[in-house]
């Protein structure tokens, strides 16, 4: 049975407070002690392993193992799968009310974009932590360039998803759905430079997840206005 748009209201807001925890939780401790140092002007550990293209790159992030920062690295891939499973449900969610509202062209590729998006996350934090699990010597060029290579699809999937959600929301009336759409629009421009520029990355995930967030706290004016 389909749930009515005040429920869905009220679910979006439920996952958008999970999300908002777990960014919290992943932002903070345990803390990647000074011996980790990302290299390319990237200050994000995680991204700059997700990034890295040799060894080098890895030992300056992780060191040799065993180390401190590997366990605070295997930790954070932990609390990610948390953060996948919030931002899908929600982004599942939010589709479902465009599709409802009369956005039946847009609604199926976000849905589509989505499972690609979380899909190629999860792919990402297992390929983590098994670079985590292995010694330098260990390391192969094939492995990096493979969680290299998977990490850039999940963004480009992400951006992607967010833009449309983003035509959506900017073209509402009242100024928090076009808030919500100028956020992540923000965050789709800062991700698309990041791919170039790894550095800004972080700024790029941040700003779509909390465009997303905001999204989830509107659905009701967003959905409503589509629909009229």
């Amino acid at each position: 049975m389909a749930l009515n748009l005040r429920t869905q209201q009220r679910i979006a807001r439920a996952l958008a407070a999970w999300c908002l925890v777990f960014l919290v939780v992943l932002a903070g401790r345990p803390s990647f002690t000074n011996a980790s140092l990302p290299v390319r002007g990237v200050a994000d550990s995680v991204i700059a392993l997700q990034m890295a293209r040799n060894t080098d790159e890895v030992e300056a992030i992780l060191g040799e193992t065993p180390s401190a920062d590997r366990e605070v690295m295997r930790v954070k891939q932990y609390v990610d799968f948390s953060l996948i499973a919030g931002y899908f449900a929600l982004a599942m969610l939010i589709a479902a009310a465009l599709k409802r509202s009369g956005r039946r062209r847009i609604a199926p590729i976000i849905n589509l974009l989505a499972i690609v998006a979380a899909a190629l996350d999860i792919r990402e934090n297992f390929a983590t932590l098994r670079v985590v699990n292995l010694s330098l010597s260990q390391l192969t060029p094939a492995l990096l360039d493979s969680l290299r290579f998977t990490s850039i699809a999940k963004w480009i999937a992400l951006t992607a998803a967010m833009a449309l959600l983003a035509t959506v929301a900017v073209t509402r009336r009242r100024w928090y759905p076009r808030a919500a759409g100028l956020l992540s629009l923000a965050g789709c421009v800062f991700t698309a430079a990041g791919l170039f520029y790894n550095a800004l990355l972080a700024w790029g995930g941040l700003f779509m997840l909390l465009g997303l967030l905001l999204t989830a706290v509107t659905l009701k004016e967003l959905t409503y206005e589509s629909a009229t």
